[in-house]
């Protein structure tokens, strides 16, 4: 009687093996297509090989969507990966095995689930979405609330809660087949290197001039009304071979300099070239990019310098007027902006003087018009013009000598100003 009463026990209280068994993995909203892209992935978390041969795997589609064929089952520690019909061409990803079943199968991507059964008998389940709406049958404890396209639903732990037990990732297959090979003492691991040397690279770039220590970063001053010109070093790196640097050149604005190269080790290449500014160009910073070529793409490295503002202009310095009493003369001051920033030109000037005689200034006048308009000429400073950075501008000056003016040299100045 007593062992009667131990094997009533074990009959109680012992696991089916098919318990074993659960759902591991479900890629129901596939990227490429609804059909031919959905799969699940069965796992036998058991120390028994499970025959599962006419299991069933039930949707809200048909409550046999799947039948496995006679004949199957999934090692212990193995994976079984069923698939809908042309799984192996329209898989989202190629790398992926080719599934152990195909069947048509129909997985909804919203408020839906798939039920493993085994005849009558419930196995798992996991569903996604609203429980009012996906039935009870096919979830357990609550559903996971779903995830995106390409998604797949992965379990993660074993509690007989769907929305605690899986997560969304990246599917990941395996098949009964592969399970095997995993179960086997040796496992052959593909290794690929892929060495990849860095890029050549501009290691420095100088500017071989300052022209105001005093002041933090690099300053060149222009030259008034000339060209200034400054040298450029440019240190270029390749790891491989320098050789490979073809060429270097620098770029200020719309400006291209090439350089030459002047030395070069095995992964070293120095050029040098001279830079040139216009004495009008504007006062501000500017970028200086490097740029060197190695098979037939550029690497390139900034550095920045401050072209200093400059205000300078030139004009004649003397102008002599023929004339005879009762007549006018006319001549021209050209002003030139030798600098880079605008000049406000003033003007003011003295009586012409011989002796006791004079020409007044109320006689001397001024016009940038050609005396469509003019100005009387006056002791005291008057604005004519604004001299823009690099403009000359032409200023008429029209004497007149009153009738009965003594013959003489008769003197005096035209100051012309700037600010």
């Amino acid at each position: 009687m007593k062992k009667k009463i131990v094997l009533l026990a074990l009959l109680l209280f012992s696991q089916p093996v098919f318990a074993s068994v659960m759902i591991s993995e479900v890629l129901y909203n596939p990227i490429n297509t609804e059909n031919g892209g959905e799969a699940v992935l069965l796992y036998n978390n058991g120390s028994e090989a499970v025959d599962v041969s006419g299991w069933i795997l039930a949707t809200k589609a048909s409550l046999t969507d799947a039948v496995l064929p006679p004949n199957t089952s999934i090692s212990a520690g193995g994976y079984l990966l069923i698939a809908d019909n042309d799984f192996s061409l329209n898989k989202d990803n190629s790398s992926w095995p080719d599934a152990d079943y195909e069947e048509a199968i129909t997985l909804s991507n919203t408020n839906a689930g798939v039920t493993l059964m085994n005849g009558i008998t419930r196995v798992d389940a996991i569903g996604w979405g609203d429980p009012a709406t996906i039935g009870a049958e096919f979830y357990e404890g609550t559903p996971h609330q779903g995830v995106s396209e390409g998604q797949s639903l992965r379990r993660i732990v074993d509690t007989n809660n769907n929305s605690a037990d899986f997560v969304g990732r990246t599917p990941i297959f395996y098949t009964n087949e592969s399970s095997k090979e995993n179960n086997s003492l040796e496992i052959v691991i593909e290794v690929e290197v892929n060495i990849t040397n860095n890029d050549p690279e501009v290691l420095s770039v100088r500017i071989l001039a300052d022209d105001n220590s005093s002041k933090e970063g690099v300053q060149i001053k222009p030259v008034a009304g000339n060209t200034k010109t400054f040298e450029v070093l440019v240190e270029a790196f390749d790891e491989d071979n320098s050789s490979e640097i073809e060429s270097a050149k620098v770029v200020v604005g719309s400006e291209e300099v090439s350089l030459v190269k002047t030395s070069s080790n095995e992964t070293h290449a120095f050029f040098r070239g001279n830079v040139s500014m216009e004495y009008y160009e504007e006062a501000k910073n500017y970028n200086l990019t490097a740029v060197i070529t190695s098979n037939g793409e550029e690497f390139s490295k900034n550095t920045e310098f401050e072209y200093m503002s400059l205000a300078a202009m030139s004009a004649d310095t003397k102008l002599g007027f023929e004339m005879s009493a009762g007549n006018s003369s006319v001549k021209t001051v050209t002003v030139r902006n030798l600098g880079n920033t605008n000049i406000q030109l003033k003007v003011k000037g003295t009586n012409l003087v011989n002796g006791a005689k004079s020409i007044t200034l109320q006689n001397i006048e001024y016009s940038t018009d050609n005396f469509v308009t003019s100005t009387t000429l006056t002791a005291s400073y008057q604005d004519v013009i604004l001299l823009s950075r690099g403009q000359n501008k032409d200023i008429d000056f029209k004497v007149s000598a009153s009738e009965g003016l003594t013959s003489g040299s008769y003197k005096g100045q035209i100051v012309i100003s700037g600010n």
